[in-house]
């Protein structure tokens, strides 16, 4: 109930002002940052005014509110410094104002940064050419798509797409398990699987090293058993097995079949949505050696910074940060810290290190048609691959 009204106070805060400052005894003239969070302001109010007490808060509350601390705590952070910025905070989803409009606010007149959390692809285009049309770079937080952005070296994908992480994961099966036999399993009548299928072929077709051994088979999720694995793992050696699917119900239900065929010794790869699976670190996964790639890493990565915000969160929300938090937190500091260093330049220094706090970011131009002039986006391209077992981390690359 605590962590409810610290909500209600912030947002109520949030919704009056709309801005948070950080600022320097300088009295130039402050950079001026917008940052647009999903918070559902309207709905919570909503709810609060209704007959029954509002106890608990909408769960679609809840990601963009993590966000939002973290970008509060990345303030905190910027005016213990004195850096001279105005942050502007926006909810994308105020139900009387559409986002369209949002954007159209006299607020954000000569922003020179837009920091974004976006949650459903109609909101990228309209952030993405909001972008283009300002020459403002955009900083796509979360979100892990490009849908219908083109010609746009301005939009930047923090968390990286589908397609950089197949290209990822199939050169690091290139660097480890190239010598070995490689089972792909993907599920049955899937459109995404055939896609991950077809876009693993491609890459293997057209490598200069030497190509995976790769053999690929399909399992009905429904009638899933040992039995459909027995044909192609072999008990007397450890087999390297790559489950082409973003299902984490079907890549959950393939770890627990091969677990608990003990004679099998398996090193399960996966897709990136394997890092939010918490199922993965049961005892129904133990005997199946996992790894996944992720563009995001907190929990390794400075240690001290991580356990100072853990205990800052804690004392002040009653409960232990998420990603959402921490991505919050990064994203607002580091690029904003950029931003006052390179001020009119930064799209062309996105990829300083300085004011790294946790993920190193490599952000490369990615070209969709040979035929492009430009750039039409950058993404990051730095992967980190996780390998555990048991629920313990054995190594991260």
């Amino acid at each position: 109930m605590k962590f409810l009204y610290c909500f209600l106070f912030l947002l109520f805060g949030t919704f009056i002002t709309s801005s948070s400052y950080a600022q320097s005894t300088d009295t130039s003239r402050p950079l001026k940052v917008a940052i647009f969070v999903p918070l559902y302001i309207d709905d919570v109010f909503s709810a609060s005014n209704n007959s029954e007490p509002l106890t608990t808060l909408p769960k679609n509350v809840l990601p963009g509110l993590e966000f939002y601390n973290g970008v509060m705590m990345a303030i905190d952070s910027l005016n213990a410094e004195g850096t001279k910025v105005e942050i502007s905070i926006y909810d994308t989803k105020q139900s009387k104002t559409p986002l369209a409009s949002i954007l159209k606010a006299p607020g954000l007149a000569n922003v020179s940064l837009i920091i974004a959390s976006i949650t459903n692809p109609g909101d990228l285009k309209l952030f993405a050419d909001h972008a283009l049309s300002k020459n403002i770079p955009l900083i796509s937080a979360t979100y892990p798509n490009y849908v219908g952005v083109s010609g746009n070296p301005f939009f930047v994908l923090l968390n990286s797409s589908l397609q950089a992480h197949l290209e990822g994961l199939y050169k690091h099966m290139q660097r480890y398990y190239n010598a070995q036999n490689i089972v792909a399993v993907t599920k049955k009548g899937g459109n995404a699987e055939d896609y991950i299928k077809n876009y693993i072929t491609v890459l293997n077709k057209n490598t200069r090293s030497a190509p995976l051994k790769i053999k690929w088979i399909t399992i009905d999720e429904a009638a899933m058993s040992i039995k459909d694995f027995r044909s192609s793992l072999d008990s007397t050696k450890s087999n390297i097995l790559f489950v082409a699917s973003p299902s984490e119900a079907f890549g959950l239900k393939v770890v627990q079949t091969i677990s608990n065929a003990e004679s099998y010794r398996t090193t399960a790869i996966g897709m990136p949505t394997w890092d939010n699976m918490k199922e993965l670190d049961k005892p129904e996964c133990r005997n199946v050696e996992i790894i996944f790639s992720t563009p995001f890493l907190y929990y390794s990565q400075n240690q001290a910074l991580s356990s100072l915000v853990n205990a800052r969160y804690k004392d002040k929300y009653y409960s232990r940060p998420s990603d959402m938090v921490f991505k919050g937190f990064e994203t607002t500091y580091h690029f904003t810290r950029l931003l006052t260093k390179h001020r009119s330049n930064l799209i062309n220094n996105l990829s300083d290190k300085d004011f790294t706090l946790f993920n190193q970011f490599m952000l490369e131009p990615v070209t969709l048609k040979s035929s492009n002039t430009r750039p039409d986006f950058l993404e990051n391209r730095k992967l980190y691959f996780i390998k555990k077992q048991g629920g313990n981390i054995k190594s991260i690359i």
